[in-house]
């Protein structure tokens, strides 16, 4: 693109969220909402968008946020399925500074097969490319605001911006319709040799390697792993590693060593 065509487009797009910002504070119910987050994902020339707090929606609690316009088989498995935490996108989130591209999940986190295959599953829905801007409060649940499925991709770049001031006012807005931050529930208590167990699959070392440096036999280490696995209800060792770091069992900066680029 022309430098005066993205100059042009760039100021168009902050123009376009500076409108939305004063628009987003009259919103008063999720109905509207909804509108006003439909008209900006489509002037963007996104198809799809997702406000949701990172949590199991199929268990109703109070202060969720799940606003989303997402294909039925991606929102069946993120959300029906409760996979959430093995979704790359919203593990990406956890470690993001601020909003990121997807095609750029792989500078975040390490990506694995399964994460090759949900982005594909998600591409032949039209999911191509997407925003994603993480939403932090201390004390509350993790959310994010998504626009995905980019209708001219060579915008990705030049959206960012925008999208990182949209999707801040948007969910905050939508954490407000929720009803507030309820205080947290209860969270699992980890032994010391357990939660050293985590740490050490959060970066990346194998069952046989964690027994190796905590003088540890391979059978000990896959029963801890197995304990941890059930206390946090997770599938796998990505899942378990992300629940452990959503319910602050588990520092990000433990992890960084290796989840980093």
């Amino acid at each position: 693109m022309p430098a005066g065509k993205r100059q042009l487009w760039r100021e168009c797009a902050f123009g376009i969220a500076d409108d939305f910002l004063r628009t987003v504070q009259a919103v008063d119910n999720w109905d509207r909402l909804r509108t006003v987050m439909r008209d900006v994902t489509d002037y963007m020339s996104f198809r799809h968008f997702a406000v949701l707090t990172h949590e199991d929606h199929r268990v109703p609690r109070a202060g969720q946020v799940n606003l989303q316009e997402y294909p039925e088989g991606a929102s069946n498995r993120i959300i029906g399925e409760g996979r959430y935490r093995r979704d790359p996108v919203m593990r990406g989130s956890i470690f993001a500074d601020g909003a990121f591209l997807w095609s750029r999940v792989g500078e975040i986190i390490r990506c694995d097969h399964q994460d090759r295959i949900s982005f594909e599953l998600g591409r032949r829905e039209g999911l191509n490319e997407g925003i994603t801007v993480p939403c932090v409060k201390l004390g509350a649940c993790l959310g994010s605001c998504t626009f995905a499925g980019l209708k001219v991709p060579r915008l990705a770049e030049l959206l960012v911006g925008p999208a990182q001031m949209i999707g801040i006012f948007a969910f905050q807005r939508a954490r407000k319709l929720a009803g507030g931050t309820p205080a947290p529930g209860p969270l699992p208590r980890l032994e010391p040799r357990l939660r050293e167990c985590i740490v050490l699959a959060g970066q990346g070392v194998p069952d046989k390697l964690i027994a190796h440096r905590l003088g540890l036999t391979p059978r000990t280490v896959e029963s801890y792993m197995r304990d941890a696995r059930r206390l946090f209800d997770a599938r796998d060792r990505t899942e378990l590693v992300a629940a452990a770091l959503l319910a602050g069992e588990i520092g990000l900066e433990e992890l960084r060593c290796r989840q980093g680029p």
